[in-house]
């Protein structure tokens, strides 16, 4: 008799805390290019590779891992974008000088925008 009535509400508890968790990875998943612009990089791009990632579950992501020289030193930079249907890959090349606004986060600067001088 207990088990009739407590499988259930077990199964309906999972269920809701499940739905819940998706829900916050999609929001997570759709703000992942909206980063805080509280920094500014120039420079001459030396590597560009970009690769589809898992995000959570049937969620993807694009990183875009950009190496770029700026003065006499070598940036690590990483543009991260939400997978959907209509997107779009950047048109830069090794050579292409670019302006990145984002922050840094230790040594790699999580970009926001890139633009292209």
């Amino acid at each position: 008799m207990v088990t009739a009535i407590v499988i259930p509400i077990l199964i309906l508890y999972f269920y809701w805390v499940t739905k819940k968790e998706k829900a916050k990875q999609r929001q997570n998943w759709e703000m992942l290019d909206q980063v805080r612009l509280e920094a500014r990089i120039y420079g001459t791009i030396t590597y560009l590779h970009t690769e589809k990632k898992r995000y959570y579950h049937e969620l993807y992501m694009m990183v875009t891992t950009i190496r770029m020289q700026s003065g006499d030193r070598t940036i690590t930079a990483v543009y991260r974008q939400p997978f959907k249907q209509g997107w779009k890959e950047f048109n830069l090349h090794p050579g292409s000088i670019v302006t990145l606004e984002g922050q840094w986060e230790k040594d790699t600067f999580i970009a926001g925008s890139i633009k292209k001088s």
